[in-house]
Formats: structure tokens, sequence, C-alpha cells
């Protein structure tokens, strides 16, 4: 006889970037598992793989955790997170007056996405010419942070979306990648200082946790960002 499955509750999730709900489970043992066996990594990259992987899972594989950008990768996985265990994380800080540790509550349900005003994924190179953007997925965020030019070209070659020339509207992505860095070569430095304008106002994560210090009374913020604080 087979044995019985489990009936688990599941509960919908807003995916900002998609503009919709969808439905996910709470974690499972081995999603757990993948977890534990993530932390013990020294290579950050492997927590980012896990993260994806489990959103695929708990999504009953209707988003592909490998395709969001980060800020929705990292909001997804505390709301998975939180309804799986709990919604307060204890951590420890340090005070900035006298060093003393402290213990504080990181809230999830307190977490936002942060939209920053005049933020666009269309941007205007010509009087006749406008391209609409992606966001980059987690695995270009570092590219864009490191000072490689070349890469952040490729960024870019995959990440824009659609070219709107005129009464033409051009499909990017279904271009050869030669043939799409080719065209963003021939962008002026100003047009392309738009590009970098657009990455640097993308949507992003970042949480302040107040605390005063039980030692010396001192008040002080914690502030929890960067692609890789928020997986914890």
């Amino acid at each position: 006889m087979a044995l019985p499955q489990i009936d688990v509750q599941t509960f919908d999730v807003n995916i900002s970037s998609m503009g919709k709900k969808v439905k996910f489970r709470p974690f499972l043992v081995k999603e757990e598992k993948l977890l534990v066996m993530a932390g013990e990594s020294t290579d950050s990259s492997d927590m980012i793989h896990t993260v994806q992987q489990i959103i695929t899972n708990c999504s009953l594989g209707k988003v592909d955790g490998s395709k969001l950008p980060i800020f929705d990768l990292q909001k997804v996985f505390l709301e998975i997170r939180g309804m799986s265990v709990s919604n307060i994380i204890n951590l420890i800080a340090k005070c900035g007056e006298c060093g003393i540790d402290n213990d504080v509550e990181f809230d999830l349900e307190k977490v936002k996405i942060t939209k920053n005003k005049g933020h666009k994924k269309q941007i205007k190179l010509t009087d006749s010419m406008i391209i609409e953007m992606d966001y980059p997925k987690v695995t270009d965020i570092e590219k864009l942070m490191g000072e490689s030019i070349e890469e952040i070209y490729k960024v870019t070659a995959n990440c824009i979306k659609t070219i709107y020339n005129d009464e033409e509207v051009i499909e990017f992505q279904e271009s050869p990648l030669e043939e799409r860095m080719d065209f963003i070569e021939q962008f002026s430095v100003k047009q392309f200082a738009l590009i970098r304008e657009f990455y640097e106002s993308m949507p992003q994560l970042l949480h302040a946790i107040d605390f005063t210090c039980k030692a010396c009374k001192k008040d002080n913020t914690l502030v929890i960002d960067g692609y890789e604080n928020f997986f914890v």
C-alpha cells in the first residue's frame, strides 16, 4: 500500500517584477536540508543557487527562481522563510560606541522593496528610439559592481528586452550576442550613462533595525543590505 500524501497549506506571494501573485508552499524537510548544506559552504554562490532552487520548488514550478531579479529573489525567499519557520530572526549586532554584542530581532514582515522615484524600465536614447530593459539576474549583480566594462556590456546585452525605433519593434534577445554587443558599442557616453542610471536606481531591499545598547545605552541603527545579507 502506498504511503499517504501530507496536505500542505499554500499562500499567495506578490512577485513585484511579474506584477502578479503566485501560490507558494512552505519549506519542507528537503528544502531545509538544502539550506543547511548551502550554509556550510564557503562559496556564497552556493546559497544563491539553493535559494533559487527553493523558490522554484515552493512555487510548484510556476516561478523559475533563476530568472528573478535580486530584489524579488530576496523578498520571496524571506516570505517563504517567514511562513515556514518564523517571521522573527534573532541577530547579534555590535554597538558602534562600545563594541558590545547586542541581541536584536529582525522582523521579516517589516522588510519592503524600496522603489526609487523616477526609475523607469524604458530608456529614451534618441527622439525616435526607446529601449525597454529587463532587470539583471542575481548572477549578473557582481559583474555590474565590478570594474570590467566588458562585463557590464555583456550584462546589458542580456538585459535589453525590446527596441522601439519609430514604428518598428525589435525583440532584442532574438539577435545573436555578437550583434547585440555591436549595438551597445554604438552608444554615446551620455546614452550609456542612462543605462547605468537604470541599474543604480533599481528597486532594492534595504532594512534598518534600531536598537539601544544594553551596556552603554547608546542608540544604534543596524542596516541590512547587500544581495547576500537577506539570505539568512
